[in-house]
C-alpha cells in the first residue's frame, strides 16, 4: 500500500504513519492508495516527504471536490491553507467546524515549525469511544439529534459564502439567499437573518451516526468544544432537554480513554477523517509552532473507488 514507502501503526494500533526514507515528493503517494488507508486508519501522517505549503494545497485539491474554510482564519500563501493561530489555550475534542451546518469530510494539517516543547495535536477514533459508552446511552444518541444554535457575524457567514461558490462572487455581492443555496441537501437547519446583517442558525445533526466511507458507528460531533473563535451556542437535544452532567461525564471518561497524540516533526502532513475522528491540542508551550489547517469535501469519484476497495477486502477476507 502506498506505494515503496514505510507504513507503521501511529500508536497502539490507530493511525498510520507513512515513513519517504529519500524525501520524495508528495505527487508520489497514490491519491486512492492514500484515501484507503484513511478508511481503514482513520488517520494517516505523511512524513519524510519534501513538503511546503504548495505542495500541501496541491495533494488537497488532487483528492476534493471543494475546500472550505474556518471563517475566523485568514489564508496563508493561497486559497487552501490557513494558518493556526487560536491563541495559546488548549483545545478540547471537536469536529471540525462540527457546530455548524457545514462539516467537512476530510481535515487536514501542515507542520511548517514543529514545537520543541508539547503543543500536541490530540486525536480520537469516534468508532471506538461509541463502543465504551453504555448501551442506553447509545441507544439515547442514535434515537435523539442534538442542536447548536447561535448567531455568525455578517463578515463571516460571507466569506463562508464566497469560499463554497468558488469565488463566482464576491462577499459584497453575496446575498442570504446565496448561504441558503450553498447548504447542502439533507443538512437540517433553520436560518434567521437578523437586522444588524449576522445570521442565527440552529442545526440539527446526531452526534452519532456512519462515517464516510462504511456503515460503522461513531460518536464523532462538537460537543466537548463547540466554539473558539465564535460566541459559545447553545447545545441541547432537540427536544430541548439539555445534555446533563451525568452524561458529559460518560462522553469525557469515554473520550480520555481514546485519546491520543500526534508529536508533529518538520514537513508533515496529517490527513484525518472529520466524520470519524475529533481532534484538539494540548496546551501550546512554544509560540515559534507553525501549523497549518485545511478543510474540504472528498471528491465523489475517489470515495466511491475506495468504498469499492473496501467492500472487495471484506468479501476476500470472508
Amino acid at each position: 500500500m502506498l506505494g515503496n514507502f514505510t507504513t507503521t501503526d501511529h500508536t497502539d494500533g490507530k493511525g498510520l504513519v507513512v515513513t519517504a526514507a529519500d524525501r520524495a515528493g508528495l505527487d508520489a503517494v497514490d491519491r486512492v492508495e492514500l484515501m484507503t488507508a484513511l478508511a481503514e486508519h482513520g488517520y494517516v501522517l505523511l512524513r519524510g516527504f519534501d513538503t511546503d505549503p504548495a505542495t500541501f494545497s496541491t495533494l488537497i485539491q488532487s483528492v476534493s471536490s471543494r475546500i472550505t474554510l474556518d471563517p475566523a482564519r485568514k489564508f496563508a500563501g493561497g486559497n487552501v491553507a490557513q494558518k493556526i493561530e487560536a491563541g495559546l489555550v488548549p483545545q478540547g475534542l471537536h469536529v471540525e467546524n462540527g457546530a455548524t451546518p457545514w462539516v467537512p469530510d476530510l481535515v487536514w494539517f501542515y507542520c511548517e515549525t514543529p514545537a520543541k516543547v508539547g503543543s500536541q495535536t490530540t486525536i480520537c477514533d469516534g468508532l471506538h469511544v461509541w463502543d465504551r459508552l453504555p448501551a442506553r446511552t447509545q441507544e439515547l444518541f442514535l434515537s435523539t439529534r442534538i442542536t447548536f444554535a447561535r448567531p455568525m457575524p455578517e463578515d463571516k457567514w460571507k466569506n463562508l459564502v464566497v469560499r463554497l461558490l468558488d469565488g463566482a462572487k464576491t462577499a459584497d455581492e453575496v446575498v442570504f439567499d446565496d448561504l441558503l443555496a450553498v447548504t447542502d441537501d439533507g443538512v437540517d437547519v433553520k436560518y434567521r437573518l437578523r437586522p444588524d446583517g449576522s445570521v442565527h442558525y440552529k442545526y440539527f445533526t446526531y452526534a452519532a451516526h456512519t462515517t464516510l466511507f462504511g456503515g460503522d458507528i461513531a460518536f464523532t460531533n462538537s460537543i466537548l468544544t463547540p466554539s473558539v473563535n465564535y460566541e459559545p451556542p447553545v447545545i441541547e437535544f432537540e427536544d430541548g432537554r439539555p445534555l446533563d452532567a451525568m452524561l458529559m461525564r460518560q462522553i469525557i471518561e469515554a473520550t480520555e480513554l481514546e485519546t491520543e497524540e500526534i508529536d508533529w516533526h518538520a514537513g508533515d502532513v496529517a490527513l484525518v477523517d472529520n466524520s470519524r475522528l475529533m481532534h484538539g491540542r494540548r496546551k501550546i508551550r512554544d509560540p515559534l509552532r507553525s501549523l497549518y489547517n485545511a478543510q474540504s469535501y472528498a471528491r465523489d469519484d475517489v470515495v466511491a473507488a475506495v468504498r469499492e476497495r473496501v467492500t472487495s477486502a471484506t468479501r476476500r477476507a470472508a
